[in-house]
């Protein structure tokens, strides 16, 4: 989940970026950053350190990155520094990524089945989402023991039921919840 100020933080980003059409090399930095200063926690935990100036901080960042991201990228890296929001690099990354493939045409679908599904099935599926979604699919598997029968498609908060629980739950509903 992303917060509302890590949202905020990629959608600037992002209109930067689609501004020049720089979209994926910001994408590319942007992942960049984030293994960098985000996935190592001994990282994490010095850019969160109340201790180390911000100076300290952003002079470190810049060693890494200039020249090698893009400099809207860099500066805003900044001022999450001084803002004391490094934390939310990764959320600002994944709504990035988000917004990137929505503009690509293209949405994230995780296909949960009640057992592991073939290559077949799997293609059927994806070209059935396709159509349904009016949109490329990335699609990921994902098995859920818990599940009856059938599949669970989730995008982007969006859930599509086609499973046997899903049906019996639509039944039970329109009996008026007997």
């Amino acid at each position: 989940m992303t917060s509302i100020v890590g949202r905020n933080y990629a959608r600037a980003l992002f209109e930067l970026a689609q501004e020049d059409a720089s979209i994926d090399a910001v994408e590319e930095g942007l992942r960049a950053a984030r293994d960098a200063l985000f996935t190592d926690r001994q990282v994490r935990d010095f850019l969160a350190n109340r201790l180390i100036s911000r100076t300290t901080k952003k002079r470190l960042i810049r060693a890494g990155f200039e020249g090698k991201v893009d400099p809207r990228l860099l500066d805003l890296l900044s001022l999450m520094v001084d803002r004391g929001r490094t934390r939310l690099i990764g959320e600002m990354a994944e709504e990035y990524e988000r917004l990137s493939r929505l503009a690509r045409g293209v949405r994230k679908v995780t296909l949960l089945s009640a057992f592991p599904l073939g290559a077949e099935e799997t293609a059927r599926i994806t070209r059935s989402l396709e159509k349904r979604l009016s949109a490329r699919v990335d699609l990921e598997t994902e098995v859920r023991p818990s599940l009856i029968g059938g599949v669970v498609a989730e995008s982007d908060g969006q859930e599509i039921e086609f499973s046997i629980e899903g049906q019996l739950k639509t039944l039970v509903s329109s009996l008026g919840g007997r």
